[in-house]
């Protein structure tokens, strides 16, 4: 780029300095009057204009070449200008640069002593008239290039995390923002990070998100530039590493911490009756009428708030003081970026009964989400804790190294054998949710609704704001990639974290195995097992899900008894492990045993799969199974708009295709 430098002592007139000003003002958009002060000091360099590109310079040119008096008075150097290929990609982390490029928020701010290196110049003597005097008295100092940092961060991977969580904003028009992470479990590498809605860096003081104008078309005079720069500045912060309240997806640290401690025995069971008391307190489960009687594991899939409080008071507060030390979550991660927060909790002399409750299933205190996704990842990482980090390198001018970063185990935070437990179990609560299962993939995860205690009204009225977030890794049985995303404050009729977050860490999680060339476990859809469905007529529905979930078959229970009265499929049928038998506990089930089977030819596995969840269907997977973009199905077993039993099997074949879906459907 280009600046402009008047050298305003040496104007022969005010005549001249008017035309001077109304001419370059003129040609650089500028205001006569701010031209002029500048031109009427008393100095022999006053920049005018920076950064200005060659089209305009080369008008600059044309007006000062026009008369000596101009030009004797104004030069034009070159300049630089900091340029976002990108636009608004990664700019929550990357940053921003002022009118002297130096950095102002992000990595720009962080590492500006590294990168803005030191502008050349050339000092000369000049007579009373403006005359350079001879060259003895001229001074040259070399201008120094700055450093050059290399990010962890994956380009491609960058581009699909935006993708989704750009498409998943606008989809549940999220209120406070939506933030996600990809990280690599083996090295600590942060491979993606995103806040929505965002900025771009080339022009960070103009929001140029529709959503947010559109909203902000409420508003006028003050108000309206209140709220824009209101916007402008959250826009700029990186969520990902800011405070919120985890919910659920934090009982996988108190599942770890039971296991570590060993609390809790794998084959014990417990009886969730849809709360606990916790002195006099009741506090509640998530599903209201209970779970009745489950093992751990179903507890942990099942998401039972009573079970995590059970072992929560087993821990005890003293060790569930230091496990919060042991997983990080008093510090920040240190994972290199400006504004990170650490987290905040109980002081162990403080912690009462019901804050211990309470923190057992994630809630009454605050983390970040890159201390969550660290910490589960080191639980997926046989127990080893790695340094997080985005900085991979910094390398000045001529290549030499100035720092590097490598990967670093920092601790031990649980054994082998219980991070064996948990991959197991986590991948089994995948595996029982229809809206985070991911054809071809052994994945394992755990979603999160979390209620945002900080925003309720005095008296303690629930105002209904949520946070929906799901952490998954994958494969399970050898972790590489870990995803976290974060919904805070979904505008949607139902805001739990299965419905909003399961779906868009599943399907990002696809696009990256994807991209990373990690193999499917189930390519064919021949591995899948095939497994027969028992008879649990007249069976209490708590053993009957028991019994079925042995099998690898989830179960959905309709009606409010305790007995099954009829099931679909009926005993004696093959299906899919993963299937769902559907258990009615109330006589008059007749009418609610039929379902049509939609269409599904051009939609991908894992739209085909809540598809035929949503119509009380299994699926049966033929050919390639794989959840990515070019991967769709071609042909069903059974024709779209056919009305058949609930829990009929409906095999599907996928393949891979480059014709647009319009084509297929």
């Amino acid at each position: 780029a280009y600046k402009v430098i008047m050298a305003p002592a040496v104007i022969k007139s005010d005549e001249v300095r008017k035309e001077l000003s109304e001419g370059l003002a003129q040609i650089l958009d500028l205001e006569y009057e701010e031209v002029y002060e500048k031109a009427s000091q008393n100095s022999q360099y006053v920049i005018i204009a920076r950064r200005i590109d060659k089209e305009v310079a080369d008008k600059v040119s044309e007006f000062i070449v026009s008369d000596p008096d101009y030009s004797a008075v104004v030069t034009l150097t070159e300049d630089t200008k900091r340029y976002y290929p990108n636009g608004n990609l990664l700019s929550t982390v990357l940053g921003f640069v002022g009118t002297d490029n130096q950095g102002l928020e992000g990595l720009e701010y962080s590492y500006d002593e590294y990168l803005k290196g030191s502008d050349g110049k050339q000092v000369a003597i000049k007579t009373s008239v403006g005359t350079v005097m001879p060259f003895a008295y001229e001074k040259v100092i070399e201008p120094e290039d700055g450093a050059t940092l290399q990010l962890t961060i994956d380009l491609e991977i960058q581009s699909l995390l935006e993708k989704h969580i750009e498409n998943a904003r606008v989809e549940h028009n999220v209120q406070n923002r939506i933030a996600g992470i990809v990280y690599d479990i083996k090295t600590g590498e942060v491979l993606g990070m995103t806040s929505k809605p965002d900025y771009d860096p080339n022009n960070p003081f103009v929001i140029n998100d529709e959503l947010t104008l559109e909203a902000l078309s409420a508003y006028s005079g003050q108000e309206y530039i209140d709220k824009y720069n209101e916007y402008l500045a959250t826009f700029r912060t990186n969520k990902a590493i800011e405070q919120y309240e985890p919910g659920s997806t934090f009982k996988i640290i108190t599942a770890a911490m039971a296991l570590e401690e060993g609390v809790v025995d794998l084959a014990e069971t417990f009886n969730c009756v849809g709360y606990l008391k916790i002195g006099s307190i009741m506090v509640r489960c998530a599903k209201r009428q209970g779970h009745g009687v489950e093992t751990f594991k179903d507890g942990l899939a099942n998401s039972c708030n009573p079970v995590f409080m059970t072992l929560a008071e087993r821990i005890g507060p003293e060790k569930f003081y230091d496990y919060i030390t042991i997983f990080g979550f008093r510090e920040k991660t240190n994972v290199g970026l400006p504004g990170e927060q650490s987290g905040y909790h109980y002081a162990k002399g403080t912690m009462t009964a019901l804050n211990l409750a309470n923190s057992s299933f994630g809630q009454s205190f605050k983390i970040t989400g890159m201390q969550l996704v660290a910490a589960v990842s080191s639980v997926a990482n046989d127990g080893k804790y790695m340094q997080p980090y985005i900085i991979k390198s910094i390398t000045d001018s001529d290549g030499k190294v100035i720092m590097q970063n490598s990967p670093t185990v920092v601790r031990q935070t649980v054994s082998e054998s219980t991070s064996d437990i948990l991959c197991e179990y986590l991948e089994y609560t995948v595996a029982k949710s229809a809206t985070s299962f991911l054809a071809g993939y052994r994945m394992a995860g755990k979603t999160g609704t979390s209620q945002k205690l900080d925003t309720l009204a005095n008296n303690g009225e629930d105002n209904g704001k949520r946070i929906a977030s799901f952490i998954c890794f994958a494969p399970a049985d050898d972790p590489q990639v870990c995803i976290l995303v974060v919904v805070d404050e979904p505008d949607s009729e139902v805001q739990y974290g299965s419905y909003i977050a399961a779906p868009l860490g599943r399907d990002i999680m696809a696009d990256v195995l994807d991209y990373l060339g990690v193999e499917p476990d189930y390519g064919d859809g021949e591995s899948v097992k095939d497994v027969t469905v028992p008879d649990v007529e007249d069976m209490d529905y708590i053993d009957a899900q028991t019994e079925l979930g042995k099998l690898n078959i989830r179960t959905t229970v309709i009606g409010t008894g305790d007995t099954v009265v009829y099931q679909l499929p009926a005993k004696g049928t093959v299906v899919p492990e993963g299937s769902d038998v559907i258990l009615y506990t109330e006589q008059g089930y007749e009418e609610d045993t039929q379902t049509v089977v939609p269409n599904l030819v051009g939609k991908p596995a894992s739209e085909c799969n809540l598809l035929l969840v949503d119509s009380n269907l299994n699926i049966k997977v033929v050919g390639s199974n794989l959840s990515y973009s070019n991967v769709v199905a071609v042909s069903q077993s059974i024709e779209p708009g056919t009305t058949v039993s609930k829990g009929t099997v409906v095999t599907v074949t996928f393949e891979k295709t480059d014709s647009p879906l319009q084509d297929l459907q």
